[in-house]
């Protein structure tokens, strides 16, 4: 049976409710940020390279501060409470974009942000995974709370920033997070009866897991296009202004219903396998990405999204469990963020804006393509490590 269904014999009542808020406060702050920010920035008067800069630093601040906070909380068992005190304290540092409007000071207050709010996904995986029996025994049927989050995030403040313009943006992204470090100490306390035995972060790399960061790493690498220029794409191609939208929604609507049967997924196919299916599964999906041109085509191919996201998240989840200690879990969670949406999701952003204009999108999409080939090397040696 799946690591991430079984977990160990508990008498205690499942209580799933805690973890599926959590994810979805946190999620839905995320729906709100990404397609929005920019646009605030914009109204605030920023050019692109200031904007670009502010944007694209964020993931590499979140998940550098996620390694040295996650140090903190194995090495002194105070997970749960750096948990929710970080969630307060980036809730507090949201406050002062209420009111500030100096590019350097706009950017201070969203990096003290990003350090704050860093470590909250990885300190919540793996709280969610530590105490997986009492919150239902399945991964995967949580973690869909997080995408349905950034579903409503995302299509709710739609018609409140038509409405009322982009200025609302800080104020809709205070709200989830003011919420968030409630809903988080409503999560279960860690045990605390088995001898500490930690581990900093960076000394968790067994080959099966510097195998997958490897995979992850050069996945989200290839992934710049669709995260950065998706909508360049589809204006190139002349389809219509609802089509990014339309895509994006229809993709996370994937990752819930992937997430909804993960536990299946997994029962099914050895993880070092599912591992090597998202990656082929996403070096045909650039390819197919440069050569479609229809609406419903370029639309239905990122359908594969459920795939090149949600079964390789859930792969790497299944293997931080197997392979990394109980007692560094936080580290484990953070190295994975920090490989896959930190290093990869960044330099995947500034490689697309590098080549864009050279190659244009299409082009752009078969180096991508190329990318994710690539990343079957380490996929393949994982297979062998673990199979």
């Amino acid at each position: 049976m799946s690591a991430l269904r079984a977990g160990k014999e508990s008498r205690t009542i499942p209580r799933p409710r805690p973890a599926a808020a959590a994810y979805f406060l946190a999620f839905l702050g995320v729906g709100i940020y990404l397609p929005y920010i920019p646009l605030y920035l914009a109204r605030l008067g920023y050019s692109g390279w200031q904007i670009g800069l502010v944007v694209g630093t964020q993931p590499l601040v979140r998940w550098t501060s996620a390694i040295g906070w996650a140090y903190v909380a194995d090495r002194w068992r105070i997970r749960r409470w750096l948990l929710v005190g970080l969630a307060l304290g980036g809730a507090v540092c949201l406050l002062p974009m209420l009111v500030v409007r100096s590019f350097p000071v706009v950017a201070l207050v969203l990096a003290a942000v990003s350090i704050c709010h860093g470590p909250v996904l990885p300190m919540l995986d793996a709280s969610v995974i530590d105490n997986l029996p009492q919150l239902g025994g399945d991964y995967g049927r949580l973690r869909l709370w997080g995408s349905a989050g950034f579903i409503v995030g995302a299509a709710a403040s739609a018609p409140l920033v038509a409405a009322l313009s982009a200025g609302i943006v800080p104020l809709l992204l205070l709200i989830p997070n003011l919420l968030l470090a409630p809903a988080l100490l409503r999560l279960p306390s860690p045990s605390s009866d088995a001898e500490l035995r930690f581990r900093p972060p960076w000394r968790l790399l067994t080959p099966p897991l510097a195998a997958m960061f490897g995979t992850v790493f050069l996945v989200e690498l290839s992934s710049g296009a669709w995260n950065g220029f998706f909508a360049l794409h589809t204006s190139a191609l002349g389809l219509p202004d609802s089509t990014p939208g339309v895509a994006w929604g229809l993709a996370v609507l994937g990752e819930v219903l992937l997430f909804r049967s993960g536990g299946g997924l997994l029962a099914w196919l050895p993880v070092p396998r599912i591992v090597v299916l998202a990656t082929a599964v996403t070096a045909a999906r650039w390819a197919l990405s440069a050569c479609v041109e229809r609406q419903a085509l370029v639309i239905g191919v990122q359908l594969a999204h459920a795939v090149t996201f949600s079964a390789l998240h859930l792969a790497a989840q299944a293997l931080i469990a197997r392979f990394v200690p109980p007692d560094n879990t936080t580290g484990g969670q953070a190295l994975y963020g920090m490989a896959r949406f930190g290093a990869g999701g960044t330099a995947g952003v500034w490689l697309a804006g590098a080549l864009v204009d050279w190659v244009g999108t299409r082009g752009l999409f078969v180096i991508e393509a190329l990318v994710a080939l690539a990343a079957l090397i380490p996929a393949l040696r994982l297979r062998r490590l673990v199979d």
